[in-house]
């Protein structure tokens, strides 16, 4: 009898456990599901300009006077969510913290060109002779033809290595990447996107300097050194930029190549990584949205969970930055310049 109770303690003390397990990860889930379907409205709702998202009461178009103003999107409206990747805590899941990451802001393994590809690799330190077979090894897996380039490989060659055969198209997912022949040994360069997104597959052209982190700036601009993106990021921090004048100005860069690759507002997709701080468990997904779908006006196009290695410890995060709710969104100022309460 002393056995069978002691038996059906710890299968009760198991029970309970797992229940309360579960129970946890449901409630993560859900706060995960709610916080994703918050973006989505706000992404939908409101105008983002060179300053981010503008979430705030006084959302007004530009003026027609100032060519620059005008393509710089609507005029500050008081409150803006930025896209930048830098870490929000939710108003409606305290215990949840928001990035999201502007996906023009990173680069993109689908439309890269061999001078991009050379910058980033170089930046990881990868060598000269590894650099050329990498490059072409990318886009033989990328292109739609079975033609061989000087170092790449195809079908065949990743069938003599008993490797699963080139999309011949593009990645869905940056991790796809891992993949292509000789790119899961750059350990550098996957650890640097766990910790923060810097590799994209988004759907969407151009390159936006305001929301690029330093590692992006470098493979993506030429003559972009260390030092300069790290004046840029200094520099955007107080100023975003409005136009190509004002980023090579602060660059210290006559930039003249490529003036439709660059764009000053927020694209149609974003990386965004959601973190409990309770569990640290964190997760992430390409979100892109398709206003001009009449069956899917928006879509998640990968997710993945970060290991644990990879987690960040967020001492420093800011309690002033707020990843609102949609029923405080709109509220416009009260009379004391305080945030009047919802009717």
């Amino acid at each position: 009898m002393g056995l069978l109770a002691s038996s059906l303690n710890v299968w009760v003390a198991n029970a309970v456990a797992n229940a309360t397990a579960l129970a946890g990860r449901t409630e993560l889930e859900l706060a995960q599901s709610n916080l994703r379907n918050e973006l989505v409205y706000f992404l939908a709702a409101h105008p983002s300009s060179y300053r981010g998202l503008e979430v705030g009461p006084r959302i007004a178009a530009a003026g027609p006077q100032d060519f620059d103003v005008l393509m710089a999107g609507p005029q500050d409206s008081g409150r803006t969510i930025k896209f930048d990747g830098r870490p929000y805590i939710s108003e409606s899941h305290p215990d949840m913290v928001v990035m999201i990451q502007d996906g023009t802001g990173l680069f993109n393994l689908n439309i890269s060109t061999p001078a991009n590809l050379r910058r980033l690799l170089t930046s990881f330190d990868v060598s000269e002779t590894s650099i050329n077979r990498m490059i072409d090894t990318l886009l033989d897996y990328l292109d739609d033809d079975d033609l061989t380039r000087l170092a790449g490989a195809e079908s065949t060659q990743y069938a003599r290595q008993g490797l699963q055969a080139p999309v011949n198209g593009f990645l869905v997912s940056p991790y796809e990447a891992q993949r292509v022949m000789g790119w899961e040994r750059i350990k550098g360069l996957w650890e640097a996107d766990m910790k923060r997104p810097l590799l994209t597959t988004c759907q969407s052209a151009g390159f936006n300097p305001n929301n690029a982190p330093p590692s992006a700036l470098i493979a993506n601009i030429r003559g972009m050194t260390r030092d300069r993106a790290d004046l840029v990021v200094s520099y955007r921090a107080d100023k975003p930029f409005r136009n190509m004048r004002e980023f090579g100005a602060a660059a210290d860069l006559l930039i003249t190549d490529e003036p439709f690759f660059y764009t000053f507002i927020p694209g149609a997709c974003s990386v965004v990584d959601l973190i409990d701080k309770r569990s640290g468990q964190h997760v992430r997904f390409s979100l892109t949205l398709e206003p001009i779908s009449q069956n899917r006006p928006w879509r998640v196009d990968y997710a993945t969970r970060i290991p644990d290695q990879y987690r960040d410890a967020l001492d420093h995060l800011d309690s002033e930055a707020v990843f609102p709710t949609p029923e405080g969104i709109d509220l416009p100022p009260g009379p004391d310049g305080s945030k009047a309460k919802p009717q």
